[in-house]
C-alpha cells in the first residue's frame, strides 16, 4: 500500500467532525436557556413599557390633531387591575384603541390616567408615572407635565 504525501493527508476525518458538532450542540444546548432566563423578564418588560409609551405618543397626537373639533383632549386608561388600557376621547367617552391587554406575568402600577389636552400637556400638574415590572426588573413610562413621554 502506498503512503500519501502529508500535504494530502492533513485534515479532518468525517467522524471526528461529527463528534465535534454533537459536542457542540451539547454544550449549546446547557448553555443557552441559562442565558435566556435571566434577560427574559427585563425584556418582556421593556416591551410592555414601549408599547404602552407609543400608546401615549398616540394619545397625544390625536389631542393635538383634533384640537379644533375636541377641547377636551384624549386620555390613556389603565382598566381594572392594571391588566389592560385603551385610548379614549375624552369629549365623548368613546373608546378609540383598545383594550390593549398588557402582558401576562408583566405587572403595573402607578397612575391609571393620563389625559392630554388639545396642546399635547398632561392635564393637571406634576409627572405621571407607570411601572412595568416581571422577574424583578422594572421599566418606568414617565409623563411631564408638558406631555414629554420618556421610557427608562
Amino acid at each position: 500500500m502506498k503512503r500519501l504525501p502529508d500535504k494530502i493527508r492533513a485534515g479532518f476525518t468525517l467522524i471526528e467532525l461529527a463528534l465535534i458538532v454533537v459536542l457542540l450542540a451539547i454544550l449549546a444546548s446547557i448553555a443557552i436557556p441559562r442565558i435566556g432566563l435571566g434577560t427574559m423578564g427585563k425584556v418582556q418588560a421593556e416591551t410592555a413599557a414601549r408599547q404602552f409609551s407609543d400608546y401615549l405618543k398616540l394619545t397625544r397626537s390625536l389631542a393635538i390633531t383634533h384640537a379644533s373639533s375636541n377641547s377636551n383632549g384624549y386620555k390613556a386608561v389603565l382598566s381594572g387591575p392594571f391588566t389592560s388600557y385603551s385610548v379614549i376621547n375624552a369629549a365623548t367617552s368613546e373608546v378609540v384603541k383598545g383594550p390593549i391587554d398588557i402582558p401576562e406575568g408583566v405587572t403595573c402600577s402607578g397612575n391609571s390616567e393620563f389625559h392630554f389636552t388639545p396642546l399635547g400637556q398632561l392635564q393637571g400638574s406634576g409627572t405621571l408615572t407607570l411601572q412595568f415590572t416581571k422577574s424583578g426588573d422594572t421599566m418606568v413610562v414617565s409623563v411631564t407635565p408638558i406631555g414629554r413621554i420618556t421610557v427608562q
